[in-house]
């Protein structure tokens, strides 16, 4: 759909403006979330609303109200049917740049519709491949920040080196991707890093571990160094965009047996099905 919602009206993409002294354009004051769409229907809105809320208060804005209304009058009006819903919150227009803001500042509110490349599964059968970076990211990593410079240049070097993305280690720790949740095999025990604000409580992260856990496979949440990153048995990274995505090898690591595993391919089919059934 051309046409976005930016603060309570639907305008063509061509034509939405906000001021130069809107806070998200200056200081990337803000907050967003990427929620799916599947056959019209958002998927796990309320988890999504739920973080959204918590990136809001963390960075002192509060609930906005009507958001859930607005997403699905967005959804109703549009004609396609799968697609992911980008939702962006500034804190507004202030008249003057100043790093301190008012506490009347009124929010500026966008929802557009973007369609990000899916993986197929003969794409995700054959495997991807990781590169490991310094987590140079800032400290806050748990909110949803529209500031994702580092994530940016991350994600840029991944890409630039033929990789699908750059694990993060901060403290010889795996953090999280630069655009993604991380899991780890090793031993037949899947694992993932536990939260904290180094990484984001992925919405999808979450569903997948409660997607396993219906398969009588546990996931534990607990520290994982560098050292257990490159000699587990099967990696996978996670997103709203592609729920499981397979590394088979991080620079010049093979993982595993440099193939994708039987648990990173039953969370794939496992995901995919709930999906396909939405």
């Amino acid at each position: 759909m051309d046409d976005i919602f930016l603060n309570g009206n639907f305008i063509a993409k061509s034509e939405a403006s906000i001021s130069i002294m809107d806070r998200g354009f200056l200081f990337g004051d803000g907050v967003y979330e990427l929620i799916p769409v599947y056959n019209k229907k958002p998927f796990l809105i309320n988890k999504h609303l739920a973080r959204l809320k918590n990136s809001l208060n963390m960075i002192g804005m509060q609930e906005i109200d009507n958001i859930k209304e607005d997403i699905l009058k967005f959804i109703n009006r549009s004609n396609e049917t799968n697609y992911h819903i980008y939702l962006h919150i500034t804190r507004g227009e202030q008249s003057y740049r100043n790093h301190v803001y008012p506490n009347d500042i009124k929010p500026t509110i966008m929802i557009m519709s973007e369609k990000y490349p899916c993986f197929n599964e003969i794409q995700i059968t054959a495997g991807f491949k990781a590169t490991v970076q310094n987590d140079f990211r800032w400290q806050k990593s748990n909110i949803k920040s529209i500031s994702l410079l580092g994530n940016v240049l991350l994600k840029k070097h991944a890409s630039e080196n033929n990789c699908y993305e750059s694990l993060l280690i901060k403290n010889d720790l795996l953090t999280e991707g630069s655009a993604s949740n991380v899991f780890i095999v090793k031993d037949k025990t899947v694992y993932t890093p536990k939260l904290n604000k180094d990484l984001l409580p992925g919405v999808t992260r979450n569903f997948l571990i409660e997607i396993l856990d219906t398969k009588n496979i546990s996931v534990k949440e607990t520290d994982i160094t560098l050292n257990n990153l490159l000699n587990s048995d099967e990696i996978w990274c996670s997103s709203s965009t592609n729920p499981v995505v397979p590394i088979i090898k991080v620079d010049n690591s093979i993982i595993g047996k440099g193939k994708v595993g039987e648990y990173s391919l039953l969370a794939f089919k496992e995901a995919q099905e709930f999906i396909t059934s939405y």
